[in-house]
C-alpha cells in the first residue's frame, strides 16, 4: 500500500510551540513537563500517522460526466470506458506505450494467418460476486453484445465466425476474414462479463448489477452525484495500491480546477486548458502530465445535408477556415494540427502533403462556382432561392475551448459570406442530434457539430469513420457516403494479412477523404492532466493514456 507524504509540518509546529512555552520552574517541575511533552508529542504523531494511513486508503478523483451504472452497455463517453476499465477486465490491454499486451490470457497465445486466435486463461481470474472466471464466459461475452444497441461490441461479434471451447480454460476464435488488428479492436476491446448475470436478459442496459472482474468493484452509484469504487481482494494482476477511489461525479471544468488547487481532489479524469498550465505548475504537490493526444478536435459535417452533401461546398469550408490558427489559438504548442487525412501525421501510414490551407480566395472560387453568387446586404450568401447561407453549429456547452473553436469558425465562415450560429447544449441533447441512441444507422439532426473520438490509434479507425456501411462505419456520425472510400474498403481490406498492407490500404484511404473532406479534424490536442503526487505518488500515464488507468493503482 503506498503511503501519504508525512506531515512532518504539523508535528515540527508543535514541537516548536511547546518549547516555546516552557518557564522557569525547578528541575524536577521541568524534567515532568518534558516528559509529558514528549507523550503529547508522540500522541500527536499517532494520530498523525492513523490520520495518514486512513488517507492513503482513499483516492477522490473527479469524473467528468455522469456514466450511468460504468457497465459495458450504459456508459455513453470516453470518461465512462476509462472509469468502466477498472471495474471490468478485458482479455488484451494496452499498456502506457500504446502496446497491445496480454491481460487475462497467458502469452503463449496463438495467432494463425491472422484469422485463428486462440488464447488461455490465466489461474486466479473471479468476478466480483465470487464466481470464477470460466471459459463459457469468454465465449458468452464475445456472443452476447451481437444483439445489443452498442454498435462497436456488435462490430466485434460479427467478425468472429465461430467460438470453440478447447478445454476449461483455451478458447479459440476463429474470424470470418483475416484481420491483423483484433488484438486490439477485438480483445482489448471487449469487456468480461459474467454470463450468470446477463444470461437471458434481452437487453443489456437493464442489468442494475455491475459485475466485472477489474482491480475495482462498484460499491456505492448516486445519479448526478458519485461513484464509489472498492479495491478485489487477490487481483490476479498484483496487489492493488489503492483501497477506496471516491469520484464525485463534476462536469465544470473550473470547479475542477479549483478542487484541485484546494486539495479536494487528486486527480481527474478530464484535462486541463493550456491557459492553467502555468498555475498548476506553481504548486509543489501537483504534477501537470503532458502526453501526446489521440483523441482529436473534430469539426463534423452532415454529409447528408444539402449543400454539405457537395464535395466542392465542404472543400470550400475547409479552406476558409484557418484549421493551423485555430489550433494555435485554442492549444498553443500542445498539441498536433489536424489534417486533411484525418490521422496523426506522426503515425507511420499517415500521408504526406494533405495539410489544411487557408485561402479564402479559393473558398470564394468554390463557392460562386456552385451558384452562391449573390450576396445580401448582410454579406451573406444567397442560395438559389435566396435564402442566405446560414448553418447551425452543435456544441456542448460545458467545454470552453469547443465554444472558442465554434466562434472562430463563424468569424471566418463570415468572410466567405457563410453566416453560422453557435447552438450550446448539454452533453445527452447535443448527442442525441448527432449520435442517436448511439447508433449510426438511426440517422441525425444538424448541420455542423464540434466532436471527438478517443480510440483513433486503431488501425481501422478511418474504416470505422467513414464507411458508409453501418455496421462497419460505426462512427460514421456524418453520413458520409464515398463510392472511392467504400470501395477500397470492399476490395482491399478482406485481402489484408499484414500490417504493411494495412498501411497501404490506410494510404489510400486518407487521399480519398483528404479530397472529399467529410469532416475537419482540427487538432489531436495533447493530455494535460493534474494529479496530486502528495496524497500518491504511483501515478503512471503515457501517450494517449489517461492517468487513471489500471497501471497507475495495480502492481502489475
Amino acid at each position: 500500500m503506498k503511503k501519504l507524504t508525512v506531515l512532518a509540518l504539523v508535528a515540527a509546529m508543535t514541537l516548536g510551540l511547546t518549547a516555546c512555552g516552557g518557564n522557569s520552574s525547578s528541575a524536577s517541575t521541568s524534567e515532568s513537563e518534558a516528559a509529558q511533552e514528549t507523550k503529547q508529542e508522540e500522541t500527536e504523531e499517532k494520530k498523525e500517522e492513523t490520520k495518514e494511513t486512513e488517507a492513503s486508503d482513499t483516492l477522490t478523483i473527479a469524473i467528468t460526466n455522469d456514466e450511468n451504472t460504468l457497465s459495458p452497455f450504459t456508459y455513453v463517453s470516453g470518461t465512462g470506458l476509462t472509469a468502466n476499465r477498472l471495474v471490468y477486465d478485458t482479455l488484451f490491454t494496452t499498456d502506457m506505450e500504446n502496446n497491445v499486451i496480454p491481460w487475462m490470457v497467458e502469452d503463449d497465445y496463438k495467432v494463425e494467418d491472422s484469422k485463428v486466435y486462440t488464447v488461455t486463461l490465466k489461474d486466479g481470474l473471479k468476478f466480483h460476486n465470487g464466481n470464477p472466471v470460466t471459459a463459457e464466459d469468454i465465449k458468452f461475452s464475445f456472443e452476447y453484445p451481437a444483439n445489443q444497441n452498442v454498435s462497436g461490441q456488435r462490430k466485434v461479434c460479427n467478425m468472429i465466425e465461430k467460438i470453440e471451447i478447447l478445454d476449461e480454460k483455451t478458447i479459440q476464435f476463429t474470424l470470418t476474414e483475416t484481420n491483423v488488428n483484433f488484438l486490439r479492436d477485438g480483445f482489448a476491446y471487449i469487456r468480461i462479463l459474467d454470463d450468470e448475470v446477463y444470461e437471458g436478459v434481452e437487453d443489456g442496459t437493464t442489468v442494475t448489477e455491475t459485475i466485472g472482474s477489474g482491480p475495482y468493484r462498484l460499491t456505492e452509484y448516486k445519479t448526478g452525484e458519485y461513484y464509489k469504487l472498492e479495491a478485489v481482494e487477490d487481483y490476479f494482476a498484483g496487489d492493488i495500491a489503492v483501497q477506496n477511489i471516491n469520484m464525485p461525479i463534476m462536469s465544470d471544468s473550473t470547479a475542477i480546477q479549483q478542487a484541485l488547487l484546494a486539495g479536494e481532489i487528486a486527480a481527474s479524469t478530464g484535462s486541463i486548458g493550456i491557459e492553467m498550465v502555468d498555475t498548476f505548475e506553481a504548486v509543489p504537490e501537483l504534477s501537470v502530465v503532458k502526453n501526446a493526444g489521440y483523441a482529436p478536435m473534430i469539426i463534423n459535417f452532415n454529409d447528408g445535408r444539402e449543400p454539405f452533401d457537395q464535395v466542392e461546398f465542404r472543400q470550400a469550408i475547409s479552406y476558409a477556415v484557418d484549421v493551423n490558427g485555430i489550433a494555435d489559438t485554442l492549444y498553443g504548442d500542445y498539441c498536433l494540427v489536424g489534417t486533411k487525412g484525418a490521422v496523426r501525421s506522426d503515425l507511420p501510414y499517415a500521408v504526406e502533403g494533405l495539410e489544411y490551407v487557408y485561402d479564402t480566395e479559393k473558398a470564394i472560387d468554390l463557392l460562386e462556382g456552385l451558384g452562391y453568387k449573390e450576396v445580401g446586404d448582410d454579406g451573406i450568401r444567397l442560395d438559389k432561392d435566396g435564402d442566405p447561407l446560414s448553418f447551425e453549429i452543435i456544441t456542448y456547452s460545458g467545454n470552453a475551448t469547443r465554444s472558442r473553436a465554434c466562434e472562430l469558425i463563424k468569424e471566418q465562415l463570415q468572410e466567405v459570406g457563410i453566416d453560422i450560429e453557435i447552438k450550446s447544449m448539454d452533453m445527452d441533447t447535443a448527442d442525441a442530434y448527432i449520435w442517436p441512441e448511439f447508433e449510426v444507422s438511426a440517422g441525425r439532426d444538424y448541420d455542423m457539430s464540434t466532436w471527438g473520438w478517443s480510440s483513433t490509434i486503431s488501425m481501422t479507425y478511418l474504416i470505422s469513420l467513414c464507411s458508409s456501411d453501418f455496421e462497419v462505419g460505426t462512427y460514421n456520425v456524418m453520413g458520409y457516403v464515398s463510392e472511392n472510400f467504400d470501395k477500397l474498403v470492399d476490395e482491399k481490406l478482406a485481402e489484408v494479412s499484414s500490417i504493411e498492407e494495412m498501411e497501404e490500404l490506410l494510404k489510400g484511404l486518407q487521399e480519398v477523404i483528404g479530397e472529399e473532406v467529410p469532416l475537419l479534424t482540427i487538432a489531436f490536442p495533447d493530455t494535460l492532466q493534474v494529479c496530486n503526487t502528495k496524497v500518491y505518488d504511483g501515478w503512471k500515464s503515457g501517450a494517449g493514456a489517461n492517468v487513471v488507468n489500471i497501471f497507475s493503482f495495480v502492481n502489475a
